[in-house]
């Protein structure tokens, strides 16, 4: 059976837990956290469902001037305080962009072909100033790319018709196709930083899965801002270790000097120029922290 594409944006993947009888909006990341608290002009996003309980899966965006700005996103993400999170939602509101329904008034979905489940979601969800229904085409997958790539979108995932939804593991059927070199990494080390940055690190070391080993493919050391440092640095602390987390790592004598490890629990987005052939990363670039990511959904695909 054909397949059907559509946008992957450079959003928060997000699964939303609706009670319309209880008017409450639940939102779940993929690290098993709830974060609704983090977006309180989703609270209302009961009003565009038509059923009673409801599960929904899709990515939290921020557009600006018709495109997804995840620098903005990214602001939203780790903002813990209430009143500051009630401030910038009226700034830099989000849009749940929806693409798929997974249970629907005591009914699991998961087991029905996509393209059932796509016409159960046209059905069942509204699209307002909150939410937008994921726009997919069917069988001009080829022209489609070609499109995003040229709005400097973040690519495309292709999906069969005739797929199940897979909970918790990646899927043959479902692939995702990018459009911009970016990558999500491992956070698995970092080096000292030195002078205006002695009280940082200077450099995360930087890795992904590849043929079922943990890959070192590099630093990164651009792309941050100040607060960036301080809330990495900080997190980077509370998970060091004395063991190298690699199974595959190369780097210089004079490097190893200065690195300090981590437990592989943290997952960044970098964006790059290149993969080099012996699978290095280069010129990369720091995007955000991917709170959404699980580090066992790094994969590095050649």
């Amino acid at each position: 059976m054909s397949s059907q594409e559509m946008i992957k944006f450079d959003g928060t993947r997000t699964i939303a837990y609706i009670d319309k009888k209880k008017k409450e909006v639940r939102f779940l990341n993929r690290r098993g956290i709830w974060f609704e608290d983090r977006y309180p002009e989703m609270k209302d996003l009961w009003k565009d469902v038509d059923a009673e309980r409801t599960i929904l899966d899709g990515e939290l965006v921020i557009f600006k001037d018709g495109k997804p700005d995840f620098y903005l996103l990214a602001e939203r993400e780790h903002v813990g305080d209430k009143t500051r999170a009630e401030i910038l939602s009226k700034i830099n509101p989000v849009t749940y962009v929806v693409f798929d329904i997974l249970h629907l008034d005591g009914k699991d979905l998961v087991d029905l072909p996509l393209i059932e489940r796509k016409k159960i979601l046209k059905e069942k969800v509204r699209e307002s100033e909150r939410v937008l229904l994921s726009v997919y085409v069917i069988g001009e997958g080829k022209k489609f790319f070609e499109e995003v790539k040229a709005k400097s979108l973040e690519g495309i995932m292709a999906k069969k018709l005739s797929s199940s939804y897979q909970i918790g593991k990646r899927s043959k059927d479902w692939l995702k196709i990018k459009a911009l070199n970016s990558l999500d990494c491992i956070i698995c080390g970092y080096t000292l930083g030195e002078g205006k940055r002695e009280k940082y690190f200077g450099a995360l070391l930087l890795g992904a899965w590849h043929e079922g080993k943990l890959r070192y493919l590099g630093r990164v050391g651009t792309g941050w801002e100040e607060k960036d440092l301080e809330e990495i640095t900080a997190m980077l602390k509370k998970i060091e270790t004395e063991k190298n987390p690699f199974d595959v790592f190369e780097e210089e004598p004079s490097v190893l000097e200065k690195v300090r490890w981590v437990e592989p629990k943290i997952v960044c987005e970098v964006k790059f120029m290149e993969l080099t052939e012996d699978l290095k990363l280069r010129a990369p670039s720091f995007q955000r922290l991917r709170e959404d990511k699980l580090p066992e959904e790094c994969f590095l695909e050649v």
